[in-house]
């Protein structure tokens, strides 16, 4: 039964241990801030206990350059203590190294937008009559509208399948521009001590995910295998987009027609000259923008020979990069158990041996310093007591044959040299007892001057200790002996009294300060 219980005990009682976390510290490099965290929960009151375990996360440092060095110093108090630019700025460095840096900006052209002709304005045709003219030109003229109307829509649909597709071209040819300096520059990245882990980690992986698409979409090889025809896939855009150019161009081709048409109609109003004029503009910009799309076509078709595949052997080293940035918290943590009265951390970045930068050098952080409490502790201190014996001391002499005797001092100073021992408290105030040993002041009966004190004792602070002593003194006296009284009579030459020396308790009070601590 005893056994089912202890067992009930530690199952209720696991739950407890497994939340406690003890002290944790983080250190911010790169801002030098200190956080602490009891349990995982903020705290402002920096202290450990004795034999607790400190965890220590040193973040935000670039670890391809240096490595943490944490020197953890268990100290026995004796005194008291008192970048941007996102990727548009890194690609402007590659100096136009690669050839399809110069489609950067091609495919910013009307395409995709539409253009939109004044539909509304032809909605009601033209009337019969209007501007002295018969039905059957009104017939006419309006079948040609009509044809207009339908064509304008084509060609707005035509336009933006154009605009898509100049789109993923154009994402084509900047990936392709990025692979060739996306190793570099991602080398430079992690090795550059000027950029900040954070931004090193973002601009590395907006770097990679160029590339090698998006973080989620990676599920495997045949993924990396896809992104190794970049070349082959913009072939087939560079097709169809050229397809599209000479289809946008029949229709453009179509509204020329109509509007050489409506030229020869013989209708004189303002509002017929006025859609005559709006086709003859809207054909216009549309040959200047089939224009513009075929010189696109072209230089695409110039520098696409020269646009090579990236190998497949690169785009794994690169997901290793990547996978490696994803796990990479740029944090270095230690662990060490908190032990004598104060735990000091000492930090240090050392430059990793493998890396040979000019100027690296090792870089001294700030020291941490974390009060230890708990532990049993012994130290010694000095100080003065008074004391004073329950039954108060006497001195005999002889008046008259007769022994008399008169109070002494009801209590005395003593020099005491204590012992403390005591369990070091969280705060400033500890409670233990104390043993001392003391000389009276002022005493001449030599032996008889020394006394010893044994009681309870407040230890004030955890470094130069103030203690404030109380308890039983014992000492000895000097009484009558033979069974002599006073007032009894007695005769002896040269007064010599028959005395003998006794130990007494008594109690005491003593303030003292320490010189040895454990």
């Amino acid at each position: 039964m005893n056994n089912y219980l202890k067992l009930v005990f530690l199952i209720l009682l696991a739950p407890a241990f497994l939340v406690a976390q003890g002290l944790q510290i983080q250190y911010d490099v790169q801002t030098d801030s200190i956080s602490w965290f009891r349990d995982g929960v903020p705290t402002q009151k920096v202290r450990a206990r004795k034999g607790e375990a400190i965890t220590l996360k040193v973040k935000n440092y670039n670890n391809y350059l240096y490595k943490v060095t944490v020197k953890a110093e268990n100290e026995e108090a004796r005194v008291a203590p008192v970048m941007g630019g996102g990727m548009a700025g890194l690609m402007g460095s590659s100096g136009g190294a690669s050839p399809f840096s110069m489609l950067s900006g091609m495919f910013n052209l009307p395409g995709g937008n539409g253009f939109s002709a004044p539909l509304d304005d032809f909605g009601g045709g033209i009337e019969a009559g209007d501007g002295f003219v018969t039905s059957d030109v009104t017939k006419s003229a309006n079948a040609l509208i009509s044809q207009f109307q339908k064509t304008v829509r084509l060609i707005n649909d035509t336009e933006k399948d154009i605009g898509e597709i100049g789109r993923d071209m154009q994402r084509l040819a900047q990936a392709q521009q990025i692979k060739a300096i996306a190793a570099g520059e991602i080398e430079k990245l992690r090795y550059n001590p000027a950029i900040p882990p954070t931004q090193i980690k973002r601009l590395s992986m907006e770097y990679l995910e160029t590339i090698l698409g998006d973080v989620s979409d990676l599920q495997g090889l045949g993924q990396l295998i896809d992104k190794t025809g970049t070349r082959e896939e913009l072939s087939l855009k560079l097709g169809d987009y050229m397809k599209f150019t000479e289809e946008l161009a029949g229709y453009y081709s179509a509204v020329a027609w109509i509007r050489d048409s409506l030229s020869g109609i013989p209708i004189s109003s303002a509002r017929f000259k006025e859609m005559q004029n709006s086709i003859a503009s809207f054909q216009g910009a549309g040959s200047s923008r089939i224009e513009q799309y075929r010189e696109t076509a072209t230089s695409v078709a110039e520098v696409l020979p020269s646009m090579e595949n990236y190998s497949l052997e690169r785009l794994i080293q690169l997901r290793y990069i990547l996978e490696e940035l994803k796990a990479n918290t740029f944090s270095h943590t230690f662990r060490t158990l908190a032990d004598g009265d104060r735990l000091r951390l000492k930090l240090r970045l050392d430059p990793i041996d493998s890396v040979r930068i000019p100027g690296l050098s090792a870089r001294q952080l700030s020291t941490l310093e974390v009060p230890v409490y708990g532990g049993f502790k012994i130290n010694a201190s000095i100080g003065v007591s008074f004391g004073s014996f329950f039954d108060r001391p006497q001195g005999y002499f002889l008046r008259d044959s007769l022994i008399v005797s008169e109070d002494r001092d009801s209590y005395s100073p003593i020099i005491t040299s204590f012992i403390h021992f005591y369990r070091q408290s969280a705060g400033a105030l500890s409670v233990g007892g104390a043993f001392g040993i003391g000389l009276s002041i002022g005493n001449d009966s030599g032996a008889q001057a020394i006394n010893f004190l044994l009681g309870p004792s407040f230890i004030l602070g955890q470094g130069e200790r103030i203690a404030l002593s109380a308890g039983l003194m014992g000492g000895k006296v000097d009484r009558l002996g033979q069974g002599y009284q006073v007032g009894d009579s007695l005769i002896s030459e040269a007064g010599a009294l028959p005395l003998r020396s006794v130990y007494e308790l008594g109690f005491f009070v003593g303030l003292s300060f320490n010189v040895l601590s454990k």
